[in-house]
């Protein structure tokens, strides 16, 4: 058994596996940010987008593009959820089967989970009765069916967790992801999240006068590989970025700030480091925090080494008030 390491060990991001509508993959999508490519427009794989125009959605993205086995049935989040995790193995350096699968770790968040299969299911059971639910189904309708199935796929036999917390779920698997790594539970933690475009979804939605006026609903995924600074030096890996501290607090009226100044806290910060912009490719729910972490990592060149940028999130769509993340990320070189 390894003994916990110090709470001083620096944890870095050594790759990125982003899926959303402005590209796929690390490279393919920063450059779709620095170019404007356009990440909105009409849905095509839903008949119903419940008065919503315009979507954020992965037109180009095909699963089976990145898995080796071919799967009877995935849920669209699942599919998602696997896609970004081969990528962020593939940004990293890293081949899954060659590593120790007990040192390491998943932790995925999602807001909504697979929706699609859990109407799909219901569906069934409903119009047609008990004797027609498919246990196939079923067993990929729960929320935690991506990390299980992800944790399957890739051998993954260490620290794991779900997380659901609206749109900061991606924050709160970071969050704990961190702590593994810097604990010394795992040698590698993949972490981020994961949601998809559904019929359900869109429809439990506030309708599109209630939302903020520029609310475009979107999908996505993306997976960070997270490790020790020493573990990536020693095998000459890519440093991305360091996350410097996640601050997860709620925010009030009287400190809308909470989760920043807890982030601040931990990093041992005197002065509040700019907040990243989020791009426009829409809300992609649980997955946003992991995607705008990466579109950071595309900004921080312009930065000299050592210096911050923050991530900030709210869990809800319609109250500024509540649970709220920030992730500081440091540029390294």
């Amino acid at each position: 058994m390894r003994s916990a390491l110090s709470e001083n060990q620096r944890v870095v991001i050594s790759g990125a596996g982003p899926i959303a509508s402005v590209g796929i993959g690390r490279k393919d999508f920063l450059k779709g940010l620095r170019e404007g490519r356009v990440g909105i427009g009409a849905c095509e794989r839903l008949t119903d987008t419940a008065g919503f125009a315009e979507v954020a959605e992965c037109w180009d993205f095909a699963v089976e593009d990145y898995l080796i086995s071919k799967k009877t049935y995935l849920d669209r989040c699942s599919e998602l959820a696997l896609a970004a995790c081969a990528l962020a193995f593939a940004d990293a350096g890293l081949v899954w089967s060659e590593l120790d699968g007990d040192r390491i770790g998943l932790c995925l968040g999602t807001a909504y989970g697979c929706l699609e299969a859990l109407t799909n299911h219901s569906a069934r059971v409903q119009t047609k009765g008990l004797r027609f639910g498919s246990p196939m189904i079923f067993t990929h309708a729960m929320a935690n069916s991506p990390t299980a199935l992800a944790a399957i796929e890739y051998g993954i036999h260490g620290p794991a967790g779900t997380f659901c917390a609206g749109s900061i779920s991606a924050a709160c698997a970071l969050e704990f992801a961190f702590r593994r790594v810097r604990a010394g539970d795992a040698d590698y933690v993949l972490a981020g999240g994961c949601e998809a475009l559904s019929v359900a979804l869109l429809s439990g939605l506030a309708g599109p006068d209630k939302l903020e006026p520029d609310f475009v609903p979107g999908e996505g995924g993306c997976i960070l590989m997270l490790e020790r600074m020493d573990t990536a030096a020693a095998r000459g890996a890519e440093i991305l970025a360091e996350v410097a501290s996640v601050g997860l607090a709620v925010a009030t009226e009287a400190k809308p700030d909470a989760a920043l100044d807890a982030a601040c806290r931990q990093a041992g910060l005197t002065d509040k480091p700019p907040v990243f912009a989020a791009p426009a490719y829409g809300h992609t729910f649980g997955a946003s925090m992991a995607l705008g972490i990466c579109a950071a990592i595309g900004g921080l060149d312009s930065y000299a080494s050592g210096d911050c940028v923050a991530v900030m999130g709210r869990s809800s769509l319609s109250d500024i008030h509540g649970p709220a993340a920030a992730i500081i990320i440091r540029r390294v070189t």
